[in-house]
Parts: structure tokens; sequence; C-alpha cells
């Protein structure tokens, strides 16, 4: 047993060597990326600064508290740009034949596909959202207690799961249609939307889609809610840092399922 969990650690480490090798082939983009998507995300958040100030507070939240629900939903962002970006192209390995190759290694083919990559750059994306997280934490005088990190701990880590594996199934339709794009472009979309602005702003129906059909309000929303005391609607027995990660585990061994079930639907670029 130890030794299989060594042997994938290795294997791991091995793709994650070659993605740096390959990434830094080409530095222009890196500082590209270095620059611009602190830009994108920096206008973002000044741009509802100016919202809320000139106008009115957004579903009932002040400006403090959408930016700390912006920086907790950006965090986990970040970090599925890192370690997930790939489920993103799953229709291009499907049509480049990209999977013929790992059909044929002794290895789990969804364990082969989830470490081939590791999107360096998106450590940009990490880092930003950890400033506008920091900074939010000052402006609503966050308590930085054992209970409070932990929870915020769990929190992102379920977020980065529930990411992932949205993706991951929305994005395996490809092994029966050749095609996934629309379905992502359409879902990254949504996932931006709501996952920075309070849920209760959307109609209930949305609300109820969003907790209980494509658990994208257990990201951020919730967490944030219980968090700033903030009242979500919808009522939870426990609190959202053990949902959130819990989510998150059932929605990866779902993934899991249904990337297994598209790979036997597989046809090789060959055939």
């Amino acid at each position: 047993m130890l030794e299989n969990v060594k042997y994938y650690i290795s294997v791991a480490l091995y793709y994650f060597k070659l993605s740096l090798q390959k990434q830094f082939e080409y530095p222009a983009m890196i500082i590209s990326c270095v620059f611009m998507i602190p830009m994108m995300y920096g206008t973002g958040i000044l741009l509802l600064y100016f919202m809320v100030h000139n106008f009115q507070p957004l579903g009932g939240w002040s400006f403090p508290q959408l930016a700390f629900l912006f920086g907790i939903g950006y965090l986990s962002h970040g970090l599925m740009m890192v370690f997930s970006v790939q489920n993103w192209w799953i229709e291009s390995y499907v049509l480049r034949g990209e999977f013929d190759r790992m059909l044929l290694r002794p290895l789990s083919v969804f364990f082969q596909f989830t470490v081939t990559y590791i999107n360096f750059i998106g450590l940009v994306d990490v880092l930003v959202g950890l400033t506008i997280f920091l900074y939010s934490c000052k402006l609503i005088n966050f308590v930085w207690s054992l209970h409070n990190i932990i929870t915020i701990a769990f929190v992102i880590i379920g977020g980065v799961l529930i990411r992932s594996s949205i993706f991951t199934i929305f994005c395996s339709v490809a092994f029966w249609t050749k095609r996934s794009e629309s379905l992502f472009l359409l879902l990254n979309d949504m996932l931006e939307r709501t996952t920075q602005y309070p849920m209760t702003i959307y109609p209930y129906f949305v609300q109820f889609m969003l907790t209980f059909i494509v658990p994208i309000a257990f990201i951020s929303f919730y967490p944030a809610c219980e968090i700033l005391g903030k009242d979500g609607r919808i009522v939870f027995p426990l609190e959202m840092s053990v949902y959130t990660p819990i989510i998150g585990i059932v929605m990866f061994i779902l993934a899991n399922m249904f990337f297994n079930l598209g790979l036997k639907k597989y046809e090789s670029a060959g055939s």
C-alpha cells in the first residue's frame, strides 16, 4: 500500500517537473499573465466598489462583505487554475487522441489526466485571490482564531473540489459528443457570475438550482453567509465548513465515475 502511494507521488512529481519545463519555454506568456490577471480582477473589484459606494448595497451586502465573498471565491478559482485547468481541455484531448497513450499505461487514466498538467501561471490567480481575501478580512475585522482558520481552509479545499468536479463532469460530455466547448463557456460564465455576487440577488428558483442541482452556492456564498452572519435564505443545520468539503468530496467521486463512464465511449484518433 505504502509503496503504491510512493509510486503515485513520484509519477505526479514527474508530471509537475514536465509542466514547469514546458511553461518556462514561453516566458513572454508568463510575463503577460503576471500583469494582465491582476489588472483584470483588480478592475472588477474596483467596479464593485464604485457600484456599491455610489448606489446602494448589492442585495443587502456592503462592499467589505462583497470583497470577502469575492476573495473566498477567487482563492478556490486560483487553486483550481493551478491543479485542474486541464479539465477545460477534455474536448481537445478526445479529438487529438491524447488518451491513447494514457490507456496503455498501468495507471488510472483519471489519475494521469489529473496530474498531467500543473498550471504554474495559475499561482498569479492565487496571489490575486489571496490579496483580495486578506484585504477584505481587514475591512470586516475578521478574527483569526483557530476555528476560523480551519473553517476557511476547509471551505477553500471544498470549493476547489466542487469547481474542478463540475468542470470535469460537464466537459466529459465530449466523450459522447466530441464537443463540450459550448458547455464549458456557459459553465465558466455561470461560475464567474454566481461566486462573486450574493446568491440572494437571483430568483429563488436559481438559488435552489445552484444549491441542490449544481452546488455552486457552497463554493463561497453559504460559507461567507455563515462567517459574516448574513441571511442565506436556505437554512442548514450544520456549519458550512462541514458541508462544503463533504460536497466537494462527493462531487469529486461523481466526477471520477462520470469521467470513467465517458472513457468507455472514447474512440481512439486512429479508429
